[in-house]
Order: C-alpha cells, then structure tokens, then sequence
C-alpha cells in the first residue's frame, strides 16, 4: 500500500484526478481502501489547514458516489462518517465521454473549508474565510482577489512580508489603476498617489528585511476602528469606504515565550468586493519596538475646504498620528498613569471630532468607550463623573451614540458599588441591582432601536432567566431580536428564544460540529437524559461537578474559549479538552462563535437539560450544585 505522501506527488494532476472520477462513477458499491488513497491524492491550490486522516484511518476510509443540484460526485468519508473530500462533476456531454471535474470541495471537523473550482478560482468558506481569488495560467497562484475582508488582506500583507513576496502584496495594495477610479481630490488625492507610486519591489524588500519577522511570526489581529463611508465630496467625486490607521498584531511563540508587536498598515479603502491597503506599512524590527514609528490617515475628511498648501489636511494627519500613539500608551499604561492618559486620549477624540463632522459620531463613541474600558478595568474609578461630562458634548449626536453613552453611565455607576472595597453591605448592594435593572429597562424603552437598547434588553432578559422568569426573559429577547436583525446580537436573542420555547418539547440546537469532528446529533444519545453542558477552561469546578455525574447522562460540551491564537487553536483546544470523559463543540470565537450565538448563551457555566426522551427539562440551569437534584427527580 502506498502511503499518503507518496500519493501526493503520485497523482495530484488534473488528469489523473479526472482519470480516476470516472472509474469511481462506474465502480461497483465496494470500493476499496486504494481508491480513497487517490482521493486524498488530490491536494488544495492554496495553502489551507484541511484535515486528513492518518495512515490508519485511511484504510477505513469510506467513498461514496452521490448525485447533488444535477451534479455527480464521490465523497471522501472518515471511519466515524466525518466528511473530508467531495469531488463534483458536471454529467459528460454526450454518452460515454469522460466525466468533467469541475470542484474540488476540502474540509476541517466536517466543516467545508476551501474550494477549487474548475482549476480557475478558489474559495474559502466557514472558518475557513470568506477569500475568492481567480487562478493565474499555473492553475496554483491566486492572479486577483475577487473578495476579500480587511482582515484578510492585511493577514495576506504580512505572509508576503515575511516570505518577501512582492507579488503576493500587490494583490492586496491599492494600484494605479484602482486608484484613479476612486477618484480621489485635493491634498489627500496628492499624498494617496505617492504613497500607491512608492509600493515598488524594491522598497518592499527594504521593508521585508527591516521587520525582521521570525520564521514563526503570524497574524495575530486588526486592531482597527469601525469602517467608515467618506461622502462624496470631502475627499472623493463618490462615496468612499474607508479603514482609518489600521494596524496589525504580529505574533510569536506561546506561553511565557510569546510575543506580539504592532505593526501600522494605515488606511484600507474598500474596492468593489475586496479592501485594499493604501502604500507600505511601517514599523520597527520584531521585538526591537521603541513607539516612534506610527502611521497617519489622509483620508479622514476635514470640516470645510482645505486650505491651498493642504495645512488642513496635514493638522488631521497629525491628530490621526497622535491618536495612534495615544492609543498604544494606553494599552501598556500602569493603573497610575491611566487616568491622565485618559483624559488626554478623549480631548485629543473630541478635537477630532470638532474639526471632522463626518466622523463625529465615530469619535464620540470611541471617547465614551474610552473611559468605560477604565471603569470596567477598575483603574479609572472617576470614569463615572467623566461620562456624565461627555453627555453635555453630544450635542446633535445620533441616537445610537446617545444610547451608547447611557448605558455606560448605567454600568459605571453599579459597577462603582459592585467594584468597591471593602464590599458594600447585602442590601446596598441589592439596592444597586435594582436601580441597575431599573435604569437599564428606562434605555430600552428610550432608545428601542439602537443597538445599545438592543444590549441592554439582552442583560434584562439574562437577568430573568436567572430568576427563572421565562416569560419576562422572552420579552426583552424578542425586543433585542427585532432591533438587532440579522446582527451578532439579533441571532443571539433568536438563539435563546428557541432555547427557551423548547421547555417541555423537544431541544431547539444549532447545527454543531464536534471538535474532532462528527456532528452533534441527539438521537445517537439513548438511554439517559442529556446535558448540552457550556463551559469555560478557567471553570475547573464546573467541569469537575459534570465530571461526576457523567455516568449518570449523556454530554454534550460546549467550550466557549476564545483561542488566544486562530493559527493555534487546534493545538489549544486539544489541550483544553484533553482527559474529558465526553465530546466537544469548539469555536475559536469563544462566546461570539456559532455554536454560542446559536444557543443564545451569554455566559457559563450553563445547561441545557434533556430526559431520556428526548424533551426539554431545563432550558437556563445556570447553578450546578442544583443539577443532581434535578437529575434524582427526573429518575
């Protein structure tokens, strides 16, 4: 038999492939182990984390031919039915021609991940991405991105900078040509031309080889504002949808050894169905960083008319590099220095705000988040006073930024009780709760359709499920789903309405993969009631209290970790789930990942309980220590 790496080499042509779907179509039921090494001959164009089995499992490896939206394919099964290939055809033209192969679909924990299609075009899908790149002559190399995220395109900038592929950069830099139907104007229309005529192959290798990336240097995260849309006019003959000052964490090692700096890739202006990066990033070596090199935006649009030496648009330059830097004190300030730091962060965001009216409301939303983030930290305990001083700035804000400030207000002011020490007494404490809830359903009915009314309805109807109040829980989850749409919050509050409405039918679920792979289904659980068990690695008591009843039912573990490295998360996630005594759903999204938004949960430990029949017990049992009564009364 011949192994799995030598196949690789062997048969990854187009012809053997089409070759080999052909004799597959015409083959008997039993189709031997050979026949799924040569399926899994076939490799992906791009470089995609896909999985395949070991060289044991592929010996049990099932093929099956299926017929799918008038297309006829074989699939590539798993020995525990995890899907890990499907190859489509087209039906030949005529009777006895050879059958076309026209996508080649791969898959991680069951999941589709990547697919070539007709050796022109390659697509990611799922956790995979959401990249669509047409294939150059080679059939290999991505010619031009179709769609592309923001994140995406800065995670292909740095892959290119640490290779020191050109090529692979320009894809996603803004070119002459794209920038001259942007249709840019005045002093921004001049500095964004020579910043597109400075990306050549030979500053890019400067630049490549000043980073000084390690080898296992990755993209880490886009640290980057809400994307904006500069009006025709300010900046542009048409709209334009802009990322201001952009950055990017690059990443090393794990544990005590790891390692992360920022690196400032600048404006990213959205073109078609793809953003592209304006000019070069900048930066210091990789762990050398001193915070002296910060990159500015020209695109944030001034109030007015620039002046003709263009002073307007280098005094917005400015702000945008002092904001930068503002920011990167604040992230590594001690909780002495991070009052005064504050302060000048949210004088510098309302000068912003002042000078551009386009962004007004941007600025005044990141002002107000600003000063909660050090409220909610514990370090800036005069937030509190401080919003209620930025309430006299907004002025003819928008609702949205309005309700935005309110509800901060709301949680400043119980988290100053909440947070005290010594601890409050049980009845100011309770006192506090109240007015909190209080005041939160005051901004759900002020601002009703905002999406801070929207946030504030969910921690009311959380609250009601701890009380056990479906009813109440029901309302304030309705109110969020109508407001919210089709947002992270909107499928949140239809998840936990689904869950709720099942009491006493049968389990409302997304549809979840386990990690590992293998999908989620309840009626291969009999015999014993079942518990969808969510859970967080840093709740070792909560786990150990499933531990012990894990004899007595079925569980379902829903891990809401955020993986601390998406290039990782594997390997994480392996750790985290090491030694359980039962399967689980793993997003590296954590709480914000489908399988939670899904079930419409905010926190853990929660569960889910299912007699032995099938039907919901509880939909909301957030206290373990109750679980083993509730289960003895079930018996």
């Amino acid at each position: 038999m011949l192994s799995i790496k030598s196949l690789f080499k062997r048969f990854n042509t187009a012809q053997t492939l089409a070759a080999l779907f052909t004799a597959l179509l015409v083959a008997t039921p039993c189709v031997n182990a050979q026949k799924a090494e040569q399926i899994l001959a076939r490799q992906p164009t791009q470089k995609v984390d896909v999985d395949y089995p070991s060289d044991d499992e592929a010996e049990k490896c099932v093929v099956k031919r299926f017929e799918e939206s008038g297309y006829t394919g074989v699939a590539l099964y798993k020995p525990d039915g995890v899907t890990l290939l499907r190859v489509w055809a087209a039906p030949p033209p005529k009777e006895g021609q050879r059958a076309q192969v026209e996508q080649c679909r791969y898959y991680k924990n069951g999941i589709e991940v990547f697919r070539d299609v007709n050796n022109k075009e390659a697509r990611w899908f799922n956790t995979g991405g959401t990249r669509r790149g047409a294939l150059a002559a080679d059939r290999k190399t991505i010619e031009s991105w179709t769609v592309l995220s923001a994140q995406e395109a800065t995670q292909e900038a740095i892959a290119a900078l640490k290779t020191n592929d050109f090529p692979r950069y320009q894809r996603v830099a803004l070119s002459a040509q794209e920038l001259q139907g942007l249709k840019l104007t005045g002093a921004a229309g001049t500095e964004i031309a020579n910043q597109v005529k400075g990306v050549t192959a030979a500053a890019f290798a400067k630049l490549a080889a000043s980073f000084k990336f390690p080898e296992d240097a990755v993209w880490g995260a886009l640290n980057a504002g809400t994307p904006a849309t500069v009006p025709s006019g300010a900046v542009s003959a048409e709209d334009l949808d802009v990322i201001y000052n952009a950055a990017v964490v690059v990443m090393t090692g794990q544990g005590e050894e790891a390692q992360s700096q920022e690196y400032f890739i600048g404006d990213i202006v959205r073109i078609g169905s793809t953003w592209k990066i304006v000019g070069l990033p900048v930066g210091e070596p990789f762990g050398a960083a001193t915070g002296a090199v910060a990159a500015s935006s020209v695109l944030i649009p001034t109030s007015g008319e620039a002046n003709a030496d263009g002073s307007a648009t280098a005094e917005i330059g400015e702000m945008g590099t002092a904001l930068s830097d503002a920011y990167r004190k604040l992230e590594t300030a001690s909780p002495q220095e991070y009052p005064e730091l504050c302060e000048q962060t949210v004088q510098l965001l309302l000068n912003i705000a002042s000078s551009n009216p386009q962004e007004r409301d941007n600025m005044l939303a990141q002002a107000i988040d600003v000063v909660f983030g050090g409220v909610q930290s514990g370090v800036y305990p005069a937030g509190a006073k401080k919003l209620a001083e930025l309430a006299d700035t907004l002025g003819d804000a928008s609702p949205e930024v309005k309700a935005r400030l309110r509800q901060r207000q709301i949680t400043a002011d119980w988290l100053l009780v909440s947070q005290a020490q010594p601890q409050p007494k049980p009845a100011e404490l309770n006192k506090a709760q109240e007015k909190y809830s209080e005041d939160l359903a005051s901004l759900v009915e002020e601002f009703p359709n905002t999406t801070a009314g929207a946030e504030a309805a969910m921690t009311l109807a959380l609250d009601q499920e701890y009380m056990l109040d479906n009813d109440a829980a029901a309302k304030y989850y309705q109110q969020a789903a109508q407001t919210a749409g089709s947002s992270p919050i909107g499928l949140r509050a239809r998840g936990a309405l689904a869950r709720i409405k099942s009491e006493g039918g049968k389990p409302s679920l997304p549809a979840m993969q386990y990690f590992g792979g293998g999908a989620v289904d309840l009626n291969a659980l009999k015999g014993k009631p079942t518990i969808v068990f969510v859970w967080g690695s840093w709740d070792a008591q909560s786990v150990d209290a499933v531990k012990r009843l894990a004899n007595q039912v079925n569980v379902i573990g829903v891990n809401i970790d955020s993986a601390p490295d998406p290039a990782q998360a594997t390997a994480y996630f392996q750790q985290i789930t090491k030694g359980l005594p039962w399967k689980n759903v793993c997003d590296p999204a954590g709480l914000d990942g489908a399988p939670a938004i899904g079930l419409g949960v905010m926190t853990a430990p929660w569960v889910i309980l299912i007699d032995k029949d099938g039907n919901v017990v509880r939909s909301n049992l957030s206290n373990l220590e109750e679980l083993p009564d509730v289960l003895a009364e079930m018996k």
